[in-house]
């Protein structure tokens, strides 16, 4: 079934609900730290992410380490740390790139970012820059940067002629 996601503040409550004499600020306290670890890319001892919930309780470790099961089954696991589980799945870490081979663009979290699957605007396409090799790298890390957002800026737009 795999992880159940659960935002912090609904974590805590349900948390409360069955451990009301659990303190609550320690929780949060513990969650959090767990979850900027996760961010910053702390592994398990075994190479493993960690679960964040689990680590919360247990010190950073994957939820194989911590429970001895080898998959979650609709284990609670906070939002953010299932998204970023979600769009790193199948990308290449620097730290497991032989040093002599590292090439091309990564993210800050140190994946690997394929530059062919950068989606292009719309605006791109009219711009005097556009299929120019010598401003496709400035273009891609604009264009990657704002992969998420609603509408795309350029402020090194040109209109095409």
């Amino acid at each position: 079934m795999g992880f159940v996601p659960i935002s912090i503040d609904k974590y805590v409550k349900k948390h409360m609900e069955s451990n009301p004499f659990d303190n609550e600020k320690e929780l949060r306290k513990h969650l959090n730290s767990a979850l900027t670890d996760y961010n910053k890319g702390v592994k398990c001892s075994c190479g493993n992410d960690i679960w964040v919930i689990g680590s919360a309780f247990a010190g950073n470790r994957c939820f194989t380490c911590i429970t001895g099961e080898s998959q979650p089954d609709s284990d609670y696991e906070i939002d953010s740390a299932i998204e970023k589980r979600q769009n790193n799945k199948g990308r290449r870490h620097i730290d497991l790139i032989d040093k002599l081979k590292i090439n091309g663009f990564f993210d800050d979290d140190g994946y690997e970012i394929n530059t062919e699957l950068i989606k292009k605007p719309s605006l791109c396409i009219t711009c005097a820059k556009n299929d120019n090799p010598n401003e496709e790298l400035l273009c891609n890390m604009n264009r990657y940067d704002q992969r998420n957002n609603k509408k795309f800026k350029c402020f090194a737009y040109e209109k095409n002629n």
